[in-house]
Formats: structure tokens, C-alpha cells, sequence
């Protein structure tokens, strides 16, 4: 059915036959001529119905809306001087539609898909409608090439990826275990994992030496800004491995993962002890972009003439 996506094209496809998919993202009725944006997961192309070229496809234009599914076949042509639109990739070519089919039909929309004040409510109720903006693709697809990336480096390192039951036993974690009745056991229940803690320990007991997954996990905990009841992370075990094994490929997986989405980092990695990290940040995570170290001025308020500062600087220093 389609021969390309839409951000394939460029000035060295003028003059091919195309076949193109997707959502009418705007629509212009230029003097009889109808524009059309038609978009994809790769992004933005105009489609040019003109009565002059395809009567029947111009007949079709005329009744398309936003976010109506359009299949568009034509033949790729570059636009005239001074109508290169240099804030699109596709900006240098046109499809002049010969043939213009409407897939399916929109109802008037509840918001305008790009509006960046909508709600979330509402972003939430039409979340098939919230999907189509090109930042939820490209939040989706960077996540997918860090999966992609990650998978590659620990399956290179001899990791075996398995996946995990989900329906298990509950375990005295960190958090509320998620329960699910059995319908088999009436009066028992089924736990959702909060980790993969005992079935990766099992797999090392049986000798699979390297296991990773990207597993799911479920805590029943109250929202914060770093608690979700139900998360990703990627999980992995590694036998008769020591501290600088298990850093060393920590460090290759995190830097293929920044990589494949277009970051640099460089490895080894910065280290310092928590007694250090505690020392001079009063945190054990700090943000090590920004250098500000606590100074310990003890010594100088010891010395200082104001008593109460004085007084406060010796009992510290003393304790």
C-alpha cells in the first residue's frame, strides 16, 4: 500500500510515482487549489489537489478535515522558487495527488492536537488523540532505541534475556505487594512482583551465569515525584563477578543507551566514597553538573568574636 513514508522524500525523488499514508494535519484552499499536510510517525509532506491535474482527487480534498486517515497516491515535484518551506524537512517538494482516498472520517475534535495548554484530564480521556503529537511519538521511539541499545550491549556481553513470571508469590519487600484473587484457590491470592529478586536468583543457582530482562515491577506505594505504582527497569544478575565487573558493564550499557539517543557521555565514570559524597555535598546522590561543595568553617567561627557563633562552632567540632 505505501511505497514511502513521508520525511523519505526529498528533491532527489521529483518526478516518482508515491504512495503516502497518514493523518490530515492542516488543510488550505488556496484559489481553488487544496493544500494538504499530510503526516506520519516520520513527520510532515503537502499534498497539492488541483482540479487542473485530478478533478476526482480534488472532488476528495474538498471534504477532508483535521485528522482524517487519507491515502494519497501521486508523483513527487519541487516547489516553485520562494515557496521552499525551510522549516520542514519536505520542504523543498510537493505531491501532486492524482488519486486521494479517505480511509476513515473525524469527528470534530475536542482539542487542537498541538495545543500545548490542554489538560491533562483531558489529554488522559483522548489519550488516542494526545498519542498523535510528534512529542509523544519521539518520547515512545527514544525509549525504544535505549531498550534496542541496552539489549544489544548486555546480550554482547553474554547476558541471556528471560522473562519472568508475573503472577507470583508475595515476599517481603520495600512495599505493598499488588494482589490478584485466584479463581482456582478460593481465599488466595496472587501477588504481582515487586522485583525479579527470586527468580534471578534461582536462574543463578542453576547456572545461567548472566541473566538480564526489561521487567516490570508493582509496588502498592503513595505517588511521588520518584514512586510509580507500576515501572520499568532494567534487570540483571551476573555469577563469580566482582564490583569492577559488574561497573564496567554497567558503564558500556549506559553509554551505548545515551548513544543511541544522541548523547555523548564518556566512560569511566567519576567516583567518589559516600563518606566523600556526604562530606562535601550532605547528600548521597549529588548533582555532580554543578561543583558547589559545602566548606567546613568551623575553625573560623571558633575563633570568631560573637559568642553564640563561637559557642555553637566548639560544641560541633568537639562532638
Amino acid at each position: 500500500m505505501r511505497t514511502h513514508y513521508c520525511t523519505e522524500l526529498d528533491e532527489n525523488d521529483v518526478g516518482k510515482e508515491v504512495v503516502l499514508c497518514g493523518w490530515a494535519n492542516s488543510y488550505r484552499d488556496h484559489g481553488g487549489v487544496i493544500f494538504i499536510d499530510l503526516r506520519d510517525k516520520s513527520g510532515l509532506v503537502q499534498l497539492v489537489c488541483d482540479p487542473a491535474d485530478s478533478a476526482e482527487a480534488h472532488k476528495v480534498a474538498s471534504e477532508v478535515r483535521d485528522e482524517y486517515v487519507l491515502i494519497a497516491k501521486g508523483k513527487v515535484r519541487a516547489r516553485g522558487e520562494g515557496l521552499v518551506n525551510p522549516n520542514l524537512k519536505t520542504g523543498k517538494i510537493e505531491i501532486v495527488v492524482d488519486d486521494l482516498k479517505i480511509e476513515s472520517r473525524s469527528e470534530p475534535l475536542p482539542f487542537v492536537i498541538n495545543d500545548p495548554n490542554v489538560g491533562e484530564e483531558t489529554r488522559l480521556k483522548y489519550r488516542y488523540l494526545d498519542l498523535r503529537k510528534p512529542a509523544m511519538f519521539e518520547t515512545f521511539r527514544l525509549r525504544s532505541k535505549a531498550t534496542i541499545a541496552a539489549r544489544n550491549v548486555l546480550d554482547a556481553n553474554g547476558f541471556l534475556e528471560v522473562e519472568t513470571p508475573i503472577l507470583t508469590k508475595s515476599t517481603p519487600e520495600g512495599a505493598r505487594d499488588y494482589l490478584v484473587p485466584s479463581r482456582v484457590h478460593a481465599g488466595e491470592f496472587y501477588a504481582l512482583p515487586q522485583s525479579p529478586q527470586l527468580f534471578k536468583q534461582l536462574l543463578m543457582v542453576g547456572g545461567f551465569d548472566r541473566y538480564f530482562q526489561v521487567a516490570k515491577c508493582f509496588r502498592d506505594e503513595d505517588l511521588r515525584a520518584d514512586r510509580q505504582p507500576e515501572f520499568t527497569q532494567i534487570d540483571l544478575e551476573m555469577s563469580f563477578a566482582g564490583q569492577e565487573d559488574v561497573i564496567q558493564v554497567s558503564e558500556e550499557m549506559l553509554k551505548a543507551v545515551f548513544a543511541a539517543c544522541g548523547h555523548t557521555i564518556h566512560t569511566p565514570f567519576n567516583r567518589i566514597t559516600h563518606f566523600e559524597a556526604m562530606e562535601k555535598y550532605g547528600s548521597d546522590k549529588p548533582d555532580m553538573r554543578y561543583d558547589l561543595a559545602m566548606v567546613d568553617v568551623i575553625d573560623i567561627f571558633e575563633r570568631c568574636d560573637n559568642e553564640i557563633f563561637s559557642t555553637i562552632a566548639k560544641d560541633k567540632h568537639h562532638n
